[in-house]
């Protein structure tokens, strides 16, 4: 798997995107930063979302990514959970804003199709099997596994304290978490489901502890006010603790 990193803060601005990755092209981890980052003919390419939860900076661009791949003659599959399928088909995706892109171009052939995913059961999504599992945040909010070959990713999307407690159901070589705040806002993270450097650290004890390894870290959706604390509380963690964590940039590529 090649993972390319679209979106990797939680503010747009003109340096930053919102939150947004893409697996060989074809297969899109949340939509905050998706067509910022892609040229059109890229955005065509696009053959399937996977969306953590329902906030804007993680499904926005659903909306100029309808425009600009309606007439390519393919439906693009969005996988979500119950909640946050219901939310995009009756708020973002019912046509009040944009062309009804679930009837749009025509009800056989509409630019998205919504599927809904359980929990803990695995579905196949192009040519990777992925799970969701349910994570600790202020909404319903769903981390997923992707799995292609060997090859275990797990995306958190935002997430909080607690998240060891999904350990048990997931093994990935590679996990791709959120750090929202620095270590001074640990309250503020605790209170909208965020992590912080050290909450991540207590999460990867637990996760060695019950594994017996570590996975490769990259981490993601950092508020801009706060990245520089974060970049540099990781690093003095990693130092103390052996746990190289990498910081995603923006159009950074990776391969896992």
């Amino acid at each position: 798997m090649r993972l390319r990193v679209l979106g990797a803060h939680n503010l747009e601005s003109r340096d930053t995107r919102m939150e947004s990755h893409l697996i060989d092209g074809v297969l899109a981890l949340d939509a905050g930063g998706l067509t910022r980052a892609l040229t059109f003919d890229e955005q065509k390419q696009v053959r399937a979302i996977i969306l953590s939860h329902r906030h804007f900076d993680h499904v926005k661009d659903l909306l100029p990514l309808g425009i600009a791949v309606r007439n390519n003659g393919v439906t693009v599959d969005i996988y979500a959970i119950q909640d946050t399928a219901d939310f995009i088909k009756s708020k973002l995706l019912d046509g009040s804003l944009f062309p009804d892109f679930l009837r749009s171009p025509s009800p056989d052939n509409p630019v998205f199709r919504i599927n809904v995913v359980g929990f803990k059961k695995e579905f196949k999504v192009l040519d990777y099997t992925a799970m969701a599992v349910p994570v600790p945040h202020a909404v319903p909010a769903a981390g997923f596994q992707i799995s292609s070959g060997d090859k275990k990713l797990f995306y958190t999307g935002d997430t909080g304290r607690g998240v060891a407690d999904i350990w048990p159901d997931i093994s990935p070589d590679v996990l791709l978490s959120e750090v929202t705040f620095g270590n001074a806002m640990e309250e503020t993270a605790d209170r909208v489901g965020h992590l912080t450097p050290a909450l991540l650290m207590e999460a990867l004890d637990k996760f060695k502890a019950h594994h017996g390894y570590t996975p490769r870290v990259i981490v993601s959706h950092m508020n801009p006010p706060w990245e520089d604390d974060i970049r540099r509380e990781l690093k003095e963690l990693t130092r103390e603790t052996g746990i190289e964590v990498q910081v995603a940039d923006a159009d950074e590529v990776i391969d896992l």
